[in-house]
Parts: C-alpha cells; structure tokens; sequence
C-alpha cells in the first residue's frame, strides 16, 4: 500500500527489480508465484523481478519490527488499533511526499510519471488485480497526491470499501493527525534505518 516508498528506496534499481518491488504485495504465497508473469523475460530479467519481491517484503519485514514502531502501533486508539499496520504504511507515503525534497532532488511529479510509465509499459506482465490499480493509480494520480491528507484519506476510503466486512478503516485516518508529532519524529530514522537494508538486484 505505500508504494511511493518502496518506489523511492528502489529509484536506482534497473526496471525488472523495480516492477518487482511494486508487484509485491499482489503476489500472494511464495516469492516465486511473481516468476509465471514474466516467464518470457531473459533469465537474468526474471531473477530481478524476483529479487525485487523479496526486497519488498524485506522491507515491509523491517518497518513492522523496528522498534519505534511497534510502540506507534500501541498508540492507536482502541477502536483503530487493529488497522494500525494499514494507516502506517500510508502515513509513511504522507511524510515522504510531504518533505520529499528534503530526501530527493528529483520533484516529486517527475518521479511519479517516471513510475507511471514503468508500470504502464509493462501491463501485460503484471497480475490482473495489479494492473486494475495501475489504472486508479495514474488515473488519480496517487503518488503526488499522498503529499495531502486529503489524498489519504481518500485512500483509506477506498481500502475500506474493498473489504467484505464492515470496519472502520476509513476512519482511522483521524490517527494520522492526531499521531503526526511522533510520526514526523521517527520518520527520518526510519528512512535512514531502510535505506541500511541490503538489496540483492543481479542487474548490473
């Protein structure tokens, strides 16, 4: 769900590891389930799609177990507590885009359109329910958007409208505010913490 992190600590990775990463969390099970999608690819390609799944979830692996966080999660309000894991990755998107010049020299809506354009060469290689978030993705332009509270919001609206049971995810988004203080406390720290993680990509 905060795709414009993982996007931003994988920017110097070639377009194979970079489809991966992003592919990530519509790959369910083994790592290895990414590799029938891109079965026409070169060996070497198919290796950093691979590659770029399992950085993913390294990632996603760090950021639930890094101390500071856990400890965020503990102050949620009992009513949202359990959608915590969920409103932090995209309070994670909400930081990075709000301050994004203070981690890229890049603007923001370049570095969007450079994302777009990955993902929309590469369609026919990406599950199907991948490519219908492509399309919402760059329809609405999500990436810059996360820099807005507004565009949250709206993205917790619409996770909320996919689960089959009644809950209260889009309104947890009140916790982003609420928390903010301590979100943009920890969050350099955080960055520094992910950018320490290894990355196994084959394509240099």
């Amino acid at each position: 769900m905060n795709y414009l992190a993982h996007a931003y600590l994988a920017r110097h990775q070639g377009p194979a590891f970079r489809l991966g990463n992003l592919m990530a969390d519509h790959i369910k099970g083994p790592a290895e389930y990414c590799l029938p999608y891109v079965a026409s690819w070169s060996e070497k390609d198919q290796a950093s799609v691979l590659a770029g799944v399992n950085y993913h979830r390294r990632i996603d692996h760090s950021v639930d177990h890094w101390p500071q966080v856990v400890t965020l999660r503990r102050q949620f309000l009992p009513d949202y507590r359990r959608y915590a894991g969920i409103v932090l990755d995209m309070a994670w998107d909400y930081c990075l885009a709000r301050y994004w010049s203070s981690f890229s020299e890049l603007p923001l809506a370049d570095f969007a359109q450079e994302e777009y354009r990955l993902l929309q060469s590469t369609g026919e290689f990406q599950p199907d329910s991948m490519r219908r978030m492509v399309a919402y993705m760059v329809k609405h332009n999500w990436l810059l958007s996360y820099r807005n509270a507004s565009g949250i919001e709206r993205a917790l609206k619409g996770l909320s409208s996919r689960f089959k049971r009644e809950n209260k995810l889009d309104l947890a988004f009140s916790e982003i505010p609420r928390l903010e203080t301590d979100l943009l406390a920890i969050f350099p720290s955080l960055m520094d913490h992910l950018k320490e993680q290894p990355i196994k990509n084959i394509e240099d």
